[in-house]
């Protein structure tokens, strides 16, 4: 009886290591995607300027579009937003990187002129465990052009949105003075997905803490947005 005690107990000895070690496989799966495909694909964009007023202005989301904006004023604290990039913006950069052949290309895209005065733009994209990451101050290359005013205007978006709700909290006098601002670029297409902002507007409309001459432009603004113009 002893003995068949002590031969049950070295078996499960023998055997848990192995357990465990399978176990842990499937954590690490979990962890980095598993056959989540989102969780395979991501897009990132960092813009640096020292000399500017918002010298650190960084994008970055996965396949599914959630992801962070982070952003850094001279002087100032980094703020780090939460982001969710809408399933028809996704499509357009996706098919711009899938346009350039991005990861297997070869082109570095730096123009031959050094334009280091307007900044320096880092792009990432990682697919499958494969990635590729370039750097540039300025390229003729129109397809990363349109890519980069992409995530140019997500970056201008998002800042407008956080201006937006910090002066309704601190300085509500101050919202139609944002919302004129948003307005112009609204006009000029640097806002990369509109249809973002219609929750925010429909709530300003609704606020009674900011003056009446902001709340009727977030109803314009509002019924602008949705005729698509």
């Amino acid at each position: 009886m002893r003995r068949f005690i002590l031969s049950t107990f070295t078996l499960i000895l023998l055997f848990t290591p192995s357990i465990s070690s399978q176990a842990q496989t499937r954590i690490e799966i979990s962890e980095t995607g598993g056959n989540n495909k989102s969780a395979l694909v991501r897009y990132h964009y960092l813009f640096e300027n020292e000399r500017f007023t918002t010298p650190v202005q960084e994008v970055e989301f996965d396949g599914s579009g959630r992801g962070k904006f982070r952003f850094k004023r001279k002087g100032g604290e980094e703020i780090i937003n939460n982001l969710q990039v809408s399933d028809s913006l996704l499509s357009q950069i996706q098919g711009i990187f899938n346009e350039l052949n991005f990861i297997d290309g070869n082109e570095d895209y730096q123009h031959k002129k050094d334009f280091s005065h307007l900044g320096t733009m880092t792009i990432t994209y990682s697919r499958n465990g494969r990635e590729r990451s370039v750097s540039f101050n300025y390229t003729d290359n129109q397809s990363m052009n349109r890519l980069v005013d992409l995530f140019r205007n997500i970056a201008t978006q998002e800042t407008r949105v956080f201006e937006i709700e910090t002066v309704r909290s601190a300085d509500p006098i101050s919202t139609p003075a944002q919302l004129r601002l948003l307005e112009n670029e609204l006009r000029s297409k640097h806002i990369a997905d509109p249809q973002r902002l219609l929750p925010l507007l429909a709530d300003i409309k609704m606020d009674e803490g900011v003056p009446l001459i902001a709340r009727n432009h977030a109803e314009r603004l509002s019924q602008w947005i949705k005729k698509g113009k």
